[in-house]
């Protein structure tokens, strides 16, 4: 009798470990980009049961932003001056069912156009305004994803199959308050600082300056490096550390003239724009003159965060953007998952109302709005005052800005 109490003590503690319910994805110590796959099948056949993305039709206009994300850009808006406010992200997360912090919306939706399946090997060619894509799909597949498209654009198609016959073409459109990519396999959090208005009623341009997540190579596949030369990225600014700085940039190599930059910045916020001026300027004068190069440039550290936060935080600035809005774009990080949202020893951190609020001050106190000046203003005295001239910064504004 006391040997089958012995095992009854053994194996009831052991059925209630293995009964236990597990507990969400979102621990601290797991990134769920690690498991992120190409965001599309179109490298492989299909089958009747197989889900595939919304298809896009002539005709059609289709958001091209994350929905929880062009939802809450849609719901919440913020006074400039007013970071030190408590953030309205978790609560109107709550509201609405939204994971984030860390969360999964930092991808922007895929979609398909389709043909029949019988068409054999085709052609697919996708045209906008400044730019053309041609993929090549085997006779084993009858569709072709398509993702990173930019908003507010129209574009047109056409399905050509091998004997150079049309089988299919039309036109659509899309729409989106942000212009979100992801470049397979595990580079998350990227977006472009394109489509925020200024306070005077001009557009930033679209596909000129992104930032991002940490972008290296071996986080790259092969058809993750071929999507960004297919963005047309050819600049690389490193924000990161001495511990994890890259040494060359992630498309050495593979574009030509691309250009790299990696001054070594080890804090973002009011520390990098007080302590580390001279390296400030560096990162600040690297992205003006790429831009006046007609170079696209990607700025990143490690999460894509803090010292990347700070760095889009003078760059839409000195552009003009409401600071209001410049905080709530520093909020869309709050979106992408561990790794990139929070860091290890986190679990939820709403910086716009710490660290955001730090570096904005820096800017704020320069700012003498008894005159009438604005964030904009601060922006170009804190800039100047670091060494960059008033020439380089009209220059930006003029390559920068469309009516």
């Amino acid at each position: 009798m006391k040997f089958r109490y012995f095992l009854l003590a053994l194996v009831i503690p052991a059925m209630m470990v293995c009964c236990t319910k597990p507990e969400n994805n979102n621990n601290e110590n797991e990134d769920p980009g690690n498991t992120n796959v190409d965001p599309g099948n179109n490298n492989g056949t299909t089958t009747e049961e197989e889900e595939l993305n919304p298809e896009v039709k002539n005709g059609d206009k289709i958001c091209v932003t994350n929905a929880n994300v062009q939802k809450f850009l849609t719901d919440i808006h913020y006074e400039a001056h007013t970071a030190s406010q408590y953030s309205k992200l978790r609560d109107w997360a709550a509201e609405n069912e939204v994971t984030v912090c860390p969360g999964n919306s930092d991808r922007p939706p895929v979609y398909n156009i389709r043909w029949s399946k019988d068409a054999g090997d085709v052609k697919l060619t996708l045209v906008e305004p400044t730019q053309t894509r041609v993929y090549e799909v085997p006779a084993d597949t009858y569709y072709q994803d398509l993702y990173n498209l930019l908003p507010n654009t129209t574009y047109t198609y056409e399905v050509a199959n091998a004997g150079g016959n049309v089988i299919s073409s039309g036109t659509f459109e899309t729409y989106g308050l942000c212009h979100q990519l992801f470049f397979r396999t595990n580079v998350r959090n990227f977006r472009d600082l394109g489509g925020w208005k200024t306070t005077d009623g001009k557009t930033v341009k679209y596909r000129m300056v992104y930032r991002s997540g940490r972008l290296e190579a071996g986080k790259l596949s092969k058809s993750g490096k071929k999507d960004l030369v297919t963005e047309g990225l050819k600049a690389q600014l490193d924000l990161r550390g001495h511990s994890d700085v890259l040494k060359e940039s992630t498309l050495k190599g593979i574009v030509d003239d691309y250009a790299f930059c990696a001054p070594v910045v080890e804090e973002g916020y009011a520390q990098m724009l007080n302590d580390d001026k001279e390296k400030t300027r560096q990162c600040m004068q690297f992205i003006f003159d790429c831009v006046d190069a007609n170079k696209p440039v990607d700025f990143h550290c490690s999460l894509g965060r803090d010292r990347t936060g700070t760095v889009a935080m003078l760059c839409l600035g000195i552009l003009g953007v409401d600071e209001g809005d410049i905080s709530q774009e520093y909020e869309l990080t709050q979106f992408a998952p561990h790794g990139y949202a929070t860091s290890d020893g986190e679990k939820s951190k709403m910086v716009r109302t710490v660290d955001y609020k730090g570096a904005a001050n820096v800017i704020w106190n320069l700012v003498d709005e008894s005159k009438g000046e604005s964030f904009k203003d601060g922006v170009e005295k804190y800039l100047l005052s670091i060494g960059i001239t008033q020439a380089d910064i009209d220059k930006f504004r003029a390559n920068m800005l469309v009516d």
